[in-house]
């Protein structure tokens, strides 16, 4: 079932760092999330990556942490995508058996979940221009 606004945010099932290190959703309650599902073979994520990994850099990482969590069955393929990507600021992690993105159910490649305080508070499908600057609305509202 896919996660609303006013949701609690799944917990991440088997989600890992690049070093293989599992992480967890409810150690950032005290920030803003921004967090993202995608893969390589997504094109729309190809210039959602980049656009939010700018968009990263303007924010105290104290306050909001940018997630992205790729989806590819192997994780050396979504490391490469992420480098290609130019992800940095932003956490990128790995779900390669897909059992949080399963929690999550976006409906579509890239899908954006913003969470305060462990809740949805805005889902967004996809990815086109203009998206950047409604997403930064909608983290200042919640910061």
């Amino acid at each position: 079932m896919l996660a609303s606004k006013g949701d609690r945010a799944a917990e991440f099932v088997s989600v890992k760092n690049g070093e293989g290190k599992k992480i967890s959703i409810k150690s950032f309650k005290k920030k803003v999330v921004v967090l993202t599902f995608g893969a390589s073979w997504c094109k729309p994520c190809r210039k959602e990556l980049p656009a939010y990994e700018k968009l990263a850099k303007k924010y105290d990482k104290k306050k909001v942490i940018f997630i992205a969590v790729n989806i590819d069955s192997k994780v050396s393929k979504g490391k490469a995508f992420m480098k290609k990507s130019g992800v940095s600021t932003m956490l990128g992690v790995y779900d390669p058996k897909s059992s949080t993105v399963e929690s999550y159910d976006p409906p579509t490649m890239p899908s954006t979940f913003v969470i305060k305080k462990g809740i949805v508070k805005h889902v967004h499908a996809g990815f086109r221009k203009g998206d950047t600057a409604a997403l930064k609305k909608i983290i200042d509202k919640n910061l």
